[in-house]
């Protein structure tokens, strides 16, 4: 086709869109409702990993070094620990700082682990271990009992195991969730044009008696699902943000008691969303209006249509 042609049928396919308007109406409330079901899907995926995070920055793991080893066994101590690839921080406690956190609060449940296991009466220096994976826990765990004039190592590999297998589950059922939404949409904005070809069956079938070729009769229709899915995009972000601010505020009272489940900001992934939901859109608006009108094209004799007609 030439740019001419090319030009007048987008022009037909937005005429299409005000022209069909009913059916446009319906294809983009339909392609709406998936894309904002996607976008809460995806909102709710980020918001439990963003739990997960903080709770794997409160699994920490407790290094205590030997009570009679001299200061600079115990910065060796700290670099071999450092050299570790997994580590994400290394915060050193000397003896005195724990002696006075113990006795001071009584409340630091690392340090009573300790006393109760070596029945001491003073606590050594030590080493609070912030790791960057979970997933190499035991690994990373192995090596730092490896390292010389280390007493005692208290660490939470239940916990661990936990979160690496929870978080494994919520990434398998996210993306689970959103391609199933995202084959939803394009089987009913598929089935959606479908109808709106039938209702248009004379035009296409005097388009193509009048000797007009496949690629001129579905660019319009291409078109026409594509801005269907640009302005579902938009109206979806506007959905998402509404249900998902109406959903945080509700949680207030429980996020001003619990910090940790405080929602993630709508506006740090605002332009995410808006680039996807116009993405996705454009793509089953178009693929859904080609896969239609090539099926249409193929089960139509359209001299018989004509002659019925």
């Amino acid at each position: 086709m030439s740019a001419g042609s090319i030009g007048y049928l987008t022009k037909e396919g937005f005429r299409n869109v005000w022209v069909n308007r009913l059916m446009s109406i319906a294809s983009i409330g339909i392609l709406t409702a998936c894309l904002g079901m996607v976008g809460l899907a995806f909102l709710g995926f980020i918001n439990v990993q963003t739990l997960l995070d903080k709770v794997d920055d409160q699994n920490v793991i407790m290094v205590f070094v030997e009570s009679d080893i001299s200061e600079d066994e115990i910065k060796r101590v700290d670099s071999a620990i450092s050299l570790i690839g997994n580590i994400d921080s290394v915060i050193y406690h000397s003896a005195d700082d724990n002696s006075k956190a113990f006795y001071d609060e009584m409340s630091s449940e690392l340090l009573v682990d300790y006393f109760n296991e070596h029945e001491a009466n003073t606590i050594p220096a030590s080493f609070e271990i912030r790791l960057k994976s979970m997933e190499q826990f035991d690994e990373t765990l192995t090596k730092i009992k490896n390292i010389s004039n280390i007493q005692y190592v208290r660490e939470s590999r239940q916990l661990a195991s936990f979160l690496v297998t929870l978080r494994k589950s919520v990434l398998y059922i996210s993306i689970g969730t959103i391609s199933l939404l995202l084959v939803v949409s394009l089987f009913i904005i598929s089935n959606t044009v479908r109808i709106t070809m039938d209702s248009r069956k004379l035009e296409i079938s005097i388009m193509k008696n009048v000797g007009a070729t496949n690629s001129f009769i579905k660019w319009p229709f291409m078109v026409e699902g594509m801005l269907l899915g640009a302005i579902s995009g938009v109206l979806s972000l506007a959905a998402v943000y509404g249900i998902y601010e109406l959903i945080s505020k509700s949680l207030g009272s429980i996020v001003s008691v619990l910090d940790m489940l405080a929602p993630v900001p709508f506006l740090k992934y605002c332009l995410w969303l808006f680039l996807g939901f116009e993405l996705i859109g454009i793509i089953t608006g178009g693929l859904g209006s080609l896969i239609s009108i090539k099926k249409y094209l193929k089960e139509k004799d359209y001299h018989d249509v004509a002659e019925e007609i």
